[in-house]
């Protein structure tokens, strides 16, 4: 088994912890360094086979552009209203500079087929976010399911211009250390002696397995009984086919519709004949979150483009752009968030998305 290692970009496949620590001892303060959420256990050729991810925790990735302080708010909802409620002992990171983390590790791993195991996860994640209303929990992080990588703890934290430390880190808190204040929090991860990690006892997690198979057994239209066991309802769940497909990959109740900010770039792209591969990822994974057919997102970049051959980008004589959208659909990414759409220049601050 092996994690990959990032800064951020992936550029190692670490297969002892020992290697991990190298890797990070060697990065650490120069660069920002990932680790991914989940260990795999294969390989297609060059590329990781992310199917092959052990699911042994769930991973909320808390991160706001300008306001840390919503950040936190989301993570005490989270924990005061689904946590604690379930005796759930979950790990919680600050980043160090505009997030927060919280993982809560199972028991034991759960064996999902690889059938419901990338859409599980995200769409017990997607449950989550709307009924407590995280708005801050990252979007872009839930698309990406089993693949997301995660900042690693005690890291330097560096600034995004510079690329210089910022003289923070990110650190491990607990629960209590959510009553304090984002300032009290920001003065403790500019302590630089280690901390042993936070002793948490995953035995206590059984409820969180148990939801998520819960969650997958109603997803797949499959009776249980709150007794049933989690080798019956694993046992239940690979008897099924999996979800059914779609004309989205997004199940009815999570649609959402498509925002001004980015039908607005969406028509100047057509007006001037021309668009680039961000702006036809976010234009792909809008209208694929808004429940649009693959082949009418195809016709929107044929639109662009006015002709197979006419401009460089999405829509060729081969058929590029269903290849792309079907690809961003099989992997479920989600759409962008505000932040990276502020970001990117394509909404506002103010604006009504």
């Amino acid at each position: 088994m092996f994690r990959e290692f990032g800064i951020p970009a992936r550029i190692k496949r670490c297969y002892s912890v020992d290697e991990l620590l190298s890797s990070f001892d060697e990065f650490n303060g120069k660069r920002n360094c990932y680790v991914s959420v989940y260990t795999f256990t294969e390989t297609e050729g060059t590329k990781v086979n992310y199917d092959s991810a052990v699911i042994n925790t769930i991973w909320f990735d808390f991160d706001h552009n300008k306001d840390v302080n919503k950040c936190l708010k989301d993570v005490r909802k989270l924990y005061n209203r689904f946590c604690k409620p379930r005796n759930l002992e979950p790990r919680i990171y600050y980043t160090g500079g505009r997030g927060f983390q919280l993982n809560i590790d199972f028991p034991n791993p759960v064996d999902l087929p690889v059938s419901v195991k990338r859409q599980s996860i995200r769409d017990f994640l997607m449950h989550l976010k709307k009924k407590y209303t995280l708005t801050t929990l990252d979007e872009h992080c839930i698309g990406n399911s089993v693949s997301c990588m995660r900042r690693m703890p005690d890291s330097h934290y560096l600034d995004k211009k510079t690329y210089e430390p910022t003289g923070r880190r990110c650190i491990e808190i607990s629960a209590d250390d959510l009553d304090k204040s984002m300032e009290e929090i920001e003065e403790m991860s500019t302590d630089v002696k280690w901390e042993e990690p936070i002793s948490v006892d995953r035995s206590k997690n059984t409820a969180i397995s148990k939801e998520l198979l819960f969650f997958v057994c109603d997803r797949l239209g499959i009776r249980y009984t709150p007794s049933n066991s989690e080798d019956y309802l694993l046992n239940e769940i690979n008897k099924s086919e999996g979800f059914q497909p779609t004309t989205s990959y997004v199940p009815n109740m999570y649609r959402l519709e498509p925002r001004k900010c980015v039908m607005k770039m969406l028509n100047k792209c057509i007006d001037s004949g021309h668009s680039s591969h961000t702006q036809n990822n976010i234009i792909a994974t809008e209208l694929l979150n808004a429940g649009w057919k693959q082949d009418d997102i195809a016709f929107i970049f044929r639109c662009i483009y006015n002709e197979p051959a006419g401009d460089w980008g999405w829509y060729t004589d081969d058929n590029r752009a269903g290849m792309h959208i079907k690809n961003l659909s099989a992997k479920g990414i989600n759409r962008y968030s505000k932040d990276r759409l502020i970001e990117l220049k394509v909404c506002s601050s103010n604006s009504c998305c």
